[in-house]
């Protein structure tokens, strides 16, 4: 599947009176690696950015982009566009009428990346330019200060020397009046157990470890709480089953096998 949008990689393929309102620079603390798998992965959108994107499903999606639909009625989209390896561009259109523009570019800068965002909208007069301009730098500002986070987080986790694999069968978590303590006030309560992240909880009065990492893009899931028997990630959704570690309905995606968990007074 390719992109709908005839010659995508082109500037204004529509021939709209596109106007440039504003661009936006910024230096991201993560590698142009982080920041094209950000880019690509569609499936966030509604998680992390939830209160931007609160309806939005996949209609096509591979190397080239995507495109998703951005109401619940399939009358909006959304098309974001690889145009080289160094820029992609987001189209959004409601009633099949194109609304906005968006092209932006990516300067590697060994950890960190440079990026340059052009807000081009049609048909916006000169009185109205400074106040769009500013509304969309303040959407991607909030945007990317989200991706930032969710990007440093994963490359930590991907560049941490966990401790060496052993076959181990017990681990000394400390005092269990401390534990109890610190999960009473709320507290995370992680432990590394051959190699792997795990949280400990308390559910229904028995404690329970699970582990603390997605097994999709490494969310963080330690400090989410347990529903329903259940931890969802915050990054993308997905939703395991504490006890069993797999997904409850389908998928084939599954927790780290926790370690027997007991406090021994």
């Amino acid at each position: 599947m390719t992109a709908q949008q005839p010659n995508a990689e082109s500037l204004n393929p529509n021939g709209l009176n596109l106007v440039l309102v504003s661009t936006y620079e910024r230096l991201i603390g993560a590698t142009i690696e982080r920041v094209w798998e950000n880019v690509l992965d569609w499936e966030h959108l509604p998680w992390l950015h939830h209160t931007s994107f609160s309806d939005i499903t996949l209609d096509q999606g591979g190397d080239w982009g995507w495109r998703t639909w951005s109401s619940p009625d399939k009358s909006s989209h959304i098309e974001l566009v690889v145009a080289s390896k160094t820029s992609y561009v987001a189209r959004s259109f409601q009633l099949g009428k194109q609304v906005s523009e968006i092209w932006t570019y990516l300067n590697d800068r060994d950890s960190n990346t440079a990026i340059r965002v052009e807000f081009w909208l049609p048909d916006i007069d000169a009185d109205r330019r400074q106040a769009v301009g500013d509304l969309m730098i303040g959407l991607y500002t909030t945007l990317w200060n989200e991706d930032e986070a969710m990007m440093q987080e994963r490359q930590r986790r991907l560049d941490e020397k966990l401790q060496a694999v052993s076959s181990a069968t017990e681990l000394d978590l400390g005092k269990p009046e401390d534990i109890e303590a610190a999960v009473a006030a709320g507290q995370k309560v992680s432990f590394y157990f051959r190699g792997r992240e795990f949280c400990l909880k308390k559910l229904d009065g028995q404690w329970l470890a699970h582990a603390a990492v997605c097994p999709h893009l490494l969310g963080p899931l330690g400090d989410i709480p347990v529903t329903d028997g259940t931890v969802t990630c915050p990054w993308h959704g997905y939703r395991f089953d504490v006890q069993s570690g797999r997904l409850p309905f389908s998928g084939s995606r599954q927790l780290s096998t926790a370690p027997r968990t007991g406090i021994v007074r």
